[in-house]
């Protein structure tokens, strides 16, 4: 089995990963990716492949040299083969982390249904069957967002920061200040959301929690979850790997 790189282009940093199998043996973030960037977290291993997804527009640059560094790179699209069926509208406008996350958490939970929560600067809430179907989903901001939304569109309210303590913060059910009331107001939208989705599937269901937010959503929900937050990447490869063993 070949090494293999993995590039999640989100909306605020790239996720890098390094692969052995499905087994990662290196991962980092970066702000902004450069292809120098890209080589210097590679080095001098060889790469079988390299499968990448951005949720805007296409680097080409990182494109370009993903191509020099692999004769086997990829880049997700809606025409790319997966090893899960995917039942959506409007596929060409379905997010390629969306599918990622819904792979990723379909290879470690077959079997069961899925609510799929990628939280990052939006959450996307999605369901997978347990024969692996994509079902669909929503897709709504996330903390950040609507903690800088309620800032920017209103004329008085302060800019909060993104609240690391959650349980902490949490003891509280209002907030008793306004900074307060904000930060709780944005992480009980998206709780809540979780709780109500969680409420109308059936009690199998797997609540498998992604993003840069999984962790600390996780730690204040009252209800049996599944924290991965290389979800998107884990997805990746399996995708790649389904492609070259296809």
């Amino acid at each position: 089995m070949g090494l293999y790189l993995t590039i999640d282009q989100g909306n605020s940093e790239a996720k890098l990963a390094l692969w052995n199998g499905t087994q990662t043996e290196g991962f980092v973030m970066e702000p902004r990716l450069t292809p120098s960037k890209l080589t210097d977290f590679v080095g001098d291993r060889p790469l079988s492949g390299t499968m990448y997804c951005s949720v805007g527009r296409q680097d080409v640059d990182i494109l370009r040299q993903l191509r020099h560094m692999s004769a086997h790179a990829m880049r997700l699209t809606p025409d790319t083969p997966l090893p899960i069926k995917v039942e959506y509208g409007t596929r060409s406008t379905l997010g390629a982390d969306r599918v990622a996350a819904a792979v990723g958490a379909w290879t470690e939970h077959a079997g069961k249904p899925i609510l799929v929560v990628d939280a990052g600067t939006a959450v996307t809430y999605d369901i997978v069957t347990p024969e692996g179907v994509y079902r669909g989903g929503n897709i709504a901001p996330g903390i950040s967002m609507e903690l800088r939304a309620l800032h920017e569109f209103t004329a008085r309210l302060p800019l909060v920061a993104f609240p690391e303590n959650m349980p902490e913060l949490t003891q509280r059910l209002f907030g008793q200040t306004t900074r307060e009331a904000i930060a709780l107001g944005a992480v009980y939208s998206v709780l809540a959301s979780i709780e109500f989705y969680r409420r109308r599937l059936s009690d199998d269901t797997v609540v498998v929690l992604g993003g840069g937010c999984g962790h600390h959503l996780a730690s204040i929900c009252d209800f049996p979850v599944v924290v991965d937050e290389h979800l998107v990447s884990k997805g990746l490869n399996r995708i790649l790997l389904y492609n070259e063993n296809s």
